[in-house]
């Protein structure tokens, strides 16, 4: 392991192996900014004898920090003329094909990226606007660098992330998986059913192997919570709630994937259809769980902003008085 760069916005580590083809890693968005954290990709390609780089990012600036030009430089530098496949979720996808040229990067494989970090390009983009509002793009160049190829994963029912899968394709030959219900964090998905390893290796050593990947996204999905959860997601928008509600019922009763969230989808929907004791009852046992109870508020609050059920706050967020 040899750390290539470090500066304040970014730092490197690369984990070169042998001479065969590396991939090169992107950092995806994070609500919590962790100085200890590995960079995205970094353990796993190592781990399993895969040449890797690493760019960790210590904001979520989108890469848009004047360093990029020195990390940029580090990376063609140490890599020389190998091979070299680019990888990144969300944030990370974008910056894997925004540098993809500059990297001189043979294919991409990314997990619902995006189109442009500039609100300006994208203004129906509101997802991360506390950043974007403020970013200042200096290297925001997807609709214009040379063409890349490789593949785009994304749900088509989130609408935002097609929008962007759209916008990508109309300049990148990409070859679109389409992975329903999904939901944005689509790379967690074969994470949680065990087929990321056979999926990425396929990927990064074989650009023709998209069937193998098309079947490995349908694989275990029902046993997975988040398939479960966006589909009742989805339904909920349709105004089918007796089909949501029995969706986010088998989302709870997984074992794989976001379980806090999973209840919280569950009991959701029994308070929406009038279930109002049931839900409360996986509300409070969530709360009095320590290790549940700040993510539990949460994510109350944000169903109270989202659909007006200010009761909720007096129940459950607000102390009780004292007698």
């Amino acid at each position: 392991m040899e750390e290539l760069f470090s500066g304040q916005s970014y730092r490197v580590w690369a984990d070169l192996q042998n001479d065969g083809p590396a991939v090169v890693c992107f950092d995806p968005w994070y609500n919590r900014q962790d100085p200890e954290r590995p960079a995205f990709g970094l353990r796993y390609f190592s781990t399993n004898n895969i040449n890797v780089v690493a760019v960790k990012s210590h904001g979520n600036h989108w890469y848009q920090h004047a360093e990029m030009d020195e990390v940029v430089d580090r990376i063609n530098e140490r890599l020389g003329s190998r091979q070299r496949v680019g990888y990144g979720s969300s944030m990370g996808g974008y910056g894997a094909l925004n540098f993809s040229e500059r990297l001189s990067l043979d294919r991409v494989l990314l997990f619902a990226p995006q189109f442009s970090a500039d609100i300006r390009t994208v203004p129906w983009e509101r997802r991360w606007q506390s950043e974007q509002d403020t970013l200042a793009c200096r290297y925001d160049a997807v609709a214009q660098i040379a063409p890349v190829g490789g593949y785009i994963f994304f749900d088509p029912h989130n609408r935002n992330d097609q929008r962007h899968a759209d916008l990508i394709r109309q300049r990148h030959p990409l070859t679109p998986i389409k992975m329903p219900f999904s939901g944005h964090h689509a790379l967690d998905w074969f994470s949680q059913n065990r087929t990321i390893s056979a999926l990425i290796r396929s990927l990064v050593f074989d650009g023709t192997r998209e069937r193998e990947a098309i079947r490995a996204r349908r694989q275990d999905r029902a046993k997975v919570a988040t398939y479960w959860l966006n589909l009742s997601a989805h339904l909920w928008a349709k105004g089918r709630m007796g089909k949501a509600l029995q969706a986010a019922r088998r989302g709870a009763a997984c074992e794989k994937g976001d379980m806090i969230f999973a209840r919280h989808t569950y009991a959701m929907c029994l308070y929406a259809t009038g279930e109002t004791e049931a839900a409360s009852a996986i509300w409070q046992a969530a709360l009095a769980n320590p290790e549940e109870a700040n993510r539990q508020r949460w994510l109350l609050r944000q169903s109270i902003a989202d659909h007006g059920w200010e009761e909720l706050r007096s129940a459950f967020l607000e102390p009780a008085a004292s007698a």
